[in-house]
């Protein structure tokens, strides 16, 4: 292979491996919304994560939110409709203009590191690291107190970082206290109890692989 060809299937596969980027976050869905897979449609539901060319189909009377980790771009789409995920934000076709919302980076960033389930609805698939800072708890902790304080009590995005970042620096325990904490007295709605869902497979399966 000359040195021409061989650049150029270098440059394919990096532009395929960075189109295949996850790149945003479901966070909210109501009625049917699903993935145009290459076999069948999947249904899309809350915390699922979305890849770079993802394209998805809302029905009549849905409702998706999605969350973008390079821009923090929270976009709330009505159907019917179409859309495209990208690097950045959503391309829609058919669809109403997007509600958009700018989170703080950091929280965009963060959501980037929520648990996801594996093909065997085992909680938490996700790097953890192996060794925290030592004042990593702090630096959440602050972090989460702020962007609570300017978001209204039912908005879950404060508490999806908290948890994310607990989890990521393995503060399980504390994990599963904030848990608690959102079932007792957080907003009762179906993203709510998803939430605390993934977050207690996730704790499980964590401790399971520790003590392996």
């Amino acid at each position: 292979m000359s040195l021409r060809y061989f650049c150029i299937s270098l440059f394919l596969l990096a532009c395929g491996q960075a189109w295949a980027t996850e790149v945003a976050l479901v966070t909210s869905v109501q009625g049917k919304v699903t993935r145009l897979a290459e076999v069948t449609p999947v249904p899309v539901e809350a915390f699922v994560k979305l890849k770079a060319g993802d394209r998805l189909k809302l029905e009549a009377n849905s409702r998706l939110q999605v969350v973008y980790f390079e821009s923090g771009r929270q976009e709330t789409w009505s159907g019917p409709g179409s859309l495209e995920t990208s690097l950045r934000e959503g391309k829609p076709s058919g669809l109403p203009a997007a509600e958009v919302k700018s989170l703080p980076l950091v929280m965009a960033k963060q959501l980037a590191r929520t648990p996801a389930l594996d093909s065997q609805g085992r909680g938490g698939v996700t790097r953890l690291r192996s060794v925290p800072s030592p004042d990593a708890l702090t630096k959440l902790e602050d972090t989460y107190y702020q962007l609570r304080s300017r978001t209204g009590r039912d908005d879950l995005g404060p508490e999806m970082y908290l948890l994310s970042g607990l989890y990521e620096i393995r503060e399980l325990d504390r994990v599963e206290r904030v848990l608690g904490d959102l079932q007792q007295d957080g907003p009762k709605t179906q993203e709510t109890a998803l939430l605390i869902s993934l977050y207690r497979k996730a704790v499980k399966n964590a401790r399971e692989s520790k003590s392996q």
